[in-house]
């Protein structure tokens, strides 16, 4: 089954209007790293820069739809363990190989929660809170977590556990442990929600369909070695377009940014649409197709 669309949103390198950067990645523009930094919030206790970032995006997505506040499920994606180094330096460097005095030495210096900043469930459980949540959900980490997190969400529609779906992911390739192996392309960072409903409830309100298969079970449908041939060879045409050319490697956000670019572009009419294929994890492929 395929979901209906009717909300979006994104917090990218190239900014945060779904029309503004598609125009910019249309006209060539790339950027990796999200400038500034999100508002203030009350959750920065408890998150990190991106998990606030996907906090936006997620009541975005969920305002665009004017969706009321019930039965709504929330599935999240993240990339994994990103750890916050910032604080280590102050904390360790004038500690004793034997321990001693270790709180005195530093230890005092960090952050009381930085280790509850850093559970993968963080951002799923303030977010349900937010905007009010209360259907069924889970949380994936690894680097495909946002094809899976969608594949989830469609599923539950279609099993009609919940009438909507808020499916948000966030992920940085920025960070330094990240960085030492991102190899020749690009890393980037991203924050992306969508709102997804069953088609004949969402009406006039639907952007397009969306639909995504997590190839895991060989369920009839699901992504077949020959159909991801013909995707892989899609992708090296000219004339098709890939939203890591100029927002680099996002990782567990991946398939959600893909959502969000190709069904603006399908709206715009600029561009033939493009099958998006995400290859995070040896063996696994997510792909995610946007209809109008």
């Amino acid at each position: 089954m395929s979901a209906a669309l009717t909300g979006r949103a994104w917090r990218t390198a190239l900014g945060a209007d779904v029309g503004e950067v598609s125009r910019r990645l249309l006209a060539g523009e790339a950027g990796s790293a999200i400038s500034g930094e999100p508002a203030p919030s009350r959750h920065s206790r408890f998150l990190r820069r991106m998990g606030l970032y996907a906090v936006e995006a997620a009541a975005e997505a969920l305002g665009a739809a004017r969706r009321p506040a019930e039965k709504i499920g929330l599935f999240a994606g993240v990339g994994g363990l990103r750890v916050d180094w910032s604080e280590m330096p102050a904390a360790f460097a004038e500690q004793r190989d034997d321990g001693a005095d270790a709180w005195e030495r530093g230890l005092r210096r960090m952050h009381p929660f930085w280790m509850l900043r850093h559970l993968s469930n963080n951002a799923h459980a303030l977010i349900s809170a937010h905007v009010g949540a209360r259907g069924e959900g889970v949380t994936f980490g690894g680097a495909n977590a946002g094809a899976q997190a969608l594949a989830a969400a469609i599923r539950a529609l279609e099993d009609r556990a919940i009438d909507a779906a808020l499916v948000v992911a966030h992920d940085s390739l920025l960070e330094p442990e990240e960085l030492l192996s991102a190899g020749r392309r690009m890393p980037g960072e991203a924050a992306a929600a969508l709102l997804i409903e069953r088609p004949d409830e969402a009406g006039s309100r639907a952007l397009g369909l969306v639909d995504a298969a997590d190839g895991a079970d060989g369920e009839e449908g699901e992504p077949r070695p020959a159909t991801v041939g013909r995707v892989a060879a899609l992708l090296g045409q000219a004339d098709r377009w890939d939203p890591a050319a100029g927002l680099g490697d996002v990782g567990a956000a991946t398939a959600l940014v893909q959502v969000v670019a190709l069904s603006a572009l399908l709206g715009r009419r600029e561009r033939r649409a493009a099958v998006a294929v995400s290859t995070g994890a040896p063996g696994l492929v997510g792909a995610v197709r946007v209809e109008l």
